[in-house]
């Protein structure tokens, strides 16, 4: 191969690169503005009502009085004050109920003992909402974080620890007989091969496991805690400050849409999509 030929392959596996790269663009691009497509369209039909309507701002406020009322809330410090205590309950409940359903799913997807000693038990206390808990919640706890806390766990706990089961009930029978044929050590058994074939449930039921808990802990902080976006929610209300109770509604929405986009989906990126095991719809 000479040198122009190979200089003309460069420039060609170039020009490649760089169409592919403005088709990855505009694919986002696009996607971008149809997500934003169905909000704009939402917050004209808002204004509208409230022109037409002609309804007093106390039962509801256009969206020019919210954003004025998030502005002030952010700049004063009280909406970050607010979303910083119930990340902090989010993270005490959720990631507790993580570190105990997982390997309690893991014992009674492998235990026939296990399985029979808590499976009736969890049936039962699986259909109760979170919700249910509070009052109990707050005579063992009393008010304050341990008893908001208690329910992100109970909300997040069985989402996780049933996709847990799931998963490695999942797991062929056929790569268990390979790993006992092979004799891998129970710690190999265990890492390399029921936990990776698990993983695509434990990562769905992980989602959801937050997801629920974060819908528990606005609930419980409306209740039983004295800060937090629940509690600012609810103290709204009762001075019938309509906008900053949609300001709270619209960071709870807010918050979590970020934190999917930019936690949830890069670590099923990292870990599920990039062994293969399903691929992205995205």
């Amino acid at each position: 191969m000479n040198l122009t030929t190979l200089a003309g392959s460069r420039r060609t596996v170039s020009g490649n690169s760089g169409a592919s790269h403005r088709r990855i663009i505009g694919y986002r691009t696009r996607e971008f503005f149809l997500f934003l497509l169905p909000i704009a369209a939402f917050v004209l039909i808002w204004e509208i009502a409230t022109l037409v309507a002609k309804w007093p701002p106390y039962l509801l406020p256009g969206p020019a009085k919210v954003a004025e009322t998030f502005w002030a809330l952010l700049i004063n410090g009280d909406l970050l004050r607010y979303l910083r205590d119930s990340v902090g309950r989010l993270m005490l409940g959720s990631v507790t109920a993580f570190f105990v359903a997982v390997p309690m799913g893991y014992l009674i997807a492998t235990s026939r003992f296990a399985d029979r000693a808590f499976s009736p038990l969890i049936a039962m206390t699986q259909p109760i909402p979170g919700i249910a808990w509070i009052p109990l919640a707050i005579l063992w706890f009393g008010l304050g974080p341990a008893a908001v806390g208690f329910i992100i766990f109970l909300s997040a706990f069985f989402p996780i620890l049933i996709n847990t089961v799931a998963g490695v009930r999942a797991v062929g029978k056929d790569l268990r007989r390979v790993a006992q044929v092979f004799h891998f050590p129970r710690r190999m058994l265990l890492f390399d091969v029921m936990l990776p074939g698990a993983l695509p449930y434990i990562v769905t039921g992980t989602r959801l496991g937050f997801g629920y808990g974060w819908r528990a802990l606005v609930a419980g902080e409306m209740i039983a805690a004295s800060s937090g976006l629940g509690y600012m929610i609810f103290d709204a209300r009762n001075y019938l400050k309509t906008d900053e109770v949609i300001v709270g509604m619209l960071t709870i929405g807010l918050f979590w849409a970020f934190v999917e986009r930019v936690a949830l989906r890069p670590i099923e990126r990292c870990t599920v999509e990039r062994w293969g095991m399903v691929t992205s719809a995205n």
